[in-house]
């Protein structure tokens, strides 16, 4: 077999970013697993993903890490190869340590070259303390993927985000697109202290390239740092209270983005107004982007754009190459 047919750099990717066990590449093809039966291969893959650097220091789920090893050592056996003793340590290992985490990381891949990645703290349960926003989504890898594929829209320009969530986007976008300024915007208190924590990890790695700003007086604002040419800000915003916003004198953003923000029809109306509120001003446009789990939900949110005379385009991306969960 050629050995080139197997990529551990896309195995990395995936587990990283803890794609579902059951549709990695190399679990699901009949192709690529014969080479496993290599003690060399399985011990290069093991230091690709459980003993990264990267998972070492900020860990994804444990309980991913175990379904990982397992099924990679059914796939060995499969293919009548021995086990690396260095697999079954590092199982052995994970199976011992408590899963009653309340946190764990992921680490999505943003360039070509496989060294720059985006990690990102999480909540383990995907509804913590009366809020989805705790964790990362389908919806906001896509989005990142189509902005730094368009980054030009985004260079020198002025970004809210409306729901940020753990800030996946809004981290791809600072560091691929070059902004004059983002501001992450959520109402949820808990979900404004993990992104804020998000963005210190993965802006504040260079110091040099980062100025905090002084201690805040608006009470709005709860964090403020420069990053390289970009103002970030992270800002408590209810949507109910956009003509406050407005009030404000803050910077008219002239591109309004969310990901993932379309699950609940009651706060389509609000969402709605907030959006034709920000769009009142010249040259501003909205990118909404998430995945169409409910065809009913998204129609009735379209719905109500055209009765709010607010024009739009849909736009299909081709299939993800990676999922999340």
């Amino acid at each position: 077999m050629d050995r080139d047919l197997f990529d551990t750099n896309k195995l990395t990717e995936q587990f990283l970013c803890c794609t579902p066990i059951n549709t990695i590449d190399t679990f699901v093809s009949t192709q690529n697993t014969s080479c496993l039966i290599d003690l060399n291969e399985q011990k290069k893959i093991l230091e690709n993903t459980v003993n990264n650097n990267l998972n070492k220091k900020y860990p994804i789920k444990r309980s991913y890490q175990q379904a990982f090893l397992k099924l990679l050592m059914k796939k060995i056996e499969e293919e009548g190869g021995e086990i690396h003793d260095d697999i079954y340590s590092a199982y052995c290992y994970l199976i011992s340590l408590s899963l009653n985490e309340s946190n764990h990381f992921r680490h999505f891949l943003i360039d070509d070259k496989g060294s720059d990645y985006i990690s990102v703290q999480e909540s383990t349960n995907i509804i913590s303390e009366g809020t989805t926003g705790l964790c990362s989504w389908q919806g906001a890898l896509e989005l990142s993927k189509w902005c730094t594929k368009n980054r030009n829209e985004f260079c020198g320009k002025v970004i809210l985000e409306l729901g940020c969530g753990v800030g996946l986007t809004g981290l791809c976008i600072i560091k691929k697109c070059s902004p004059k300024q983002y501001i992450f915007s959520d109402c949820h208190q808990t979900v404004l202290d993990m992104v804020s924590k998000n963005i210190k990890l993965n802006l504040l790695q260079n110091i040099e390239k980062v100025q905090i700003k002084p201690q805040l007086e608006i009470d709005r604002l709860k964090f403020q740092i420069k990053y390289n040419n970009t103002d970030v800000e992270v800002m408590e915003l209810r949507w109910e209270d956009i003509k406050k916003y407005l009030t404000e004198h803050w910077i008219m953003p002239d591109i309004i983005i969310g990901a993932d923000i379309l699950y609940d029809t009651n706060s389509f109306h609000t969402l709605v107004l907030v959006l034709k509120a920000l769009l009142s001003f010249n040259n501003r446009y909205a990118i909404i982007a998430g995945i169409i789990r409910n065809v009913d939900t998204f129609s009735q949110f379209l719905h109500l754009l055209e009765l709010h005379d607010l024009s739009f385009e849909k736009c299909i991306v081709p299939e993800q190459t990676i999922l999340i969960q």
